[in-house]
């Protein structure tokens, strides 16, 4: 099996790509509209340029779409379509914080700050969308953020950590760039 000969900027787009839109697909039926847009948000923002960023994002957030209605069940009525509108603007609204961040920082601060911006984004403007539309005054508080803040930052750290990992093993086994015969697979 030949393996095709991307720059290694194209491979991690690639990679990127793949990683936020299967996570968010994989992971819609499991966290129906709690399906951890921010930390994909904040990754596409970071990794990706910023049409793509929008498009893998709005990719993710149409899948979630057609998986909650598709089946999970979601009511097909104006306030449940609405908040699923309002879902979509506020992914969109995190990629632009995440990318207003996004600069040369110290490792830790690399993707924190971002992924902080991103998460703020996200939830305030859900928080200013329940202004508007109907909902639990209980879905904002401080247990239910927590726990999706920890749905997200463990998103991050696992999607960060499998993409290390598949560089990783892509420099081992395709050997780009290398006069070494290819490796079938």
């Amino acid at each position: 099996m030949r393996h095709s000969h991307l720059a290694p900027d194209q491979a991690g787009r690639a990679v990127w790509i793949t990683l936020i839109v299967a996570c968010g697909t994989c992971l819609s039926p499991l966290f129906a509209c709690v399906t951890p847009f921010a930390a994909l948000s904040a990754l596409a923002g970071l990794k990706l340029g910023r049409r793509d960023a929008f498009i893998v994002i709005g990719v993710v957030w149409l899948a979630n779409q057609a998986i909650g209605y598709g089946f999970l069940g979601y009511p097909r009525t104006w306030d449940s379509v609405a908040w699923g509108l309002a879902i979509g603007a506020c992914a969109g609204l995190a990629v632009l914080a995440s990318r207003a961040l996004c600069a040369s920082r110290p490792a830790p601060l690399a993707i924190s700050l971002p992924f902080m911006a991103a998460f703020t984004a996200f939830e305030f403007g859900l928080y200013v969308a329940g202004y508007v539309l109907p909902g639990s005054y209980g879905a904002f508080s401080a247990a239910v953020v927590g726990q999706i803040f920890l749905v997200n930052t463990v998103t991050l750290c696992a999607l960060a950590a499998f993409y290390e990992l598949a560089m990783m093993s892509r420099m081992l086994v395709w050997n780009v760039g290398s006069d070494r015969p290819e490796v079938s697979l």
